[in-house]
């Protein structure tokens, strides 16, 4: 079937996102998905990043694409928590540290 996959409870290390995921599956609580690398990855990414780093390509994102990225979520950030519209590239984004960063997010408001 091409599945890898294992249920048990004797999962040994620091309890994490594999744990839960484990655990989930393991009450019937996560569907599982044979070759999920392919299914939900970004194989084809993969392989670009992979041959752009052998110098076989050039990257189609660079850096800067990524801090844009980065900037826009940030925005996307400081919005949520001003409950308003921010004009992009805002204010003091630069700055700007979201709650969920300082752990201060209080998802009930």
């Amino acid at each position: 079937s091409g599945l890898d996959l294992f249920f048990s409870r004797e999962v040994k290390g620091k309890a994490g996102e594999d744990l839960v995921e484990k655990q989930n599956a393991e009450v019937g609580q996560m569907p599982v998905v044979a070759g999920e690398a392919v299914a939900y990855g970004y194989e084809a990414e993969d392989r670009h990043f992979v041959r752009a780093f052998l110098g076989k390509e050039k990257p189609l994102l660079t850096f800067h694409d990524g801090l844009e990225v980065v900037r826009l979520l940030m925005a996307a950030y400081m919005s949520a928590e001003q409950g308003k519209t921010v004009a992009y590239p805002a204010k003091g984004l630069d700055s700007f540290v979201p709650a969920v960063a300082k752990g201060t997010w209080n998802p009930r408001g």
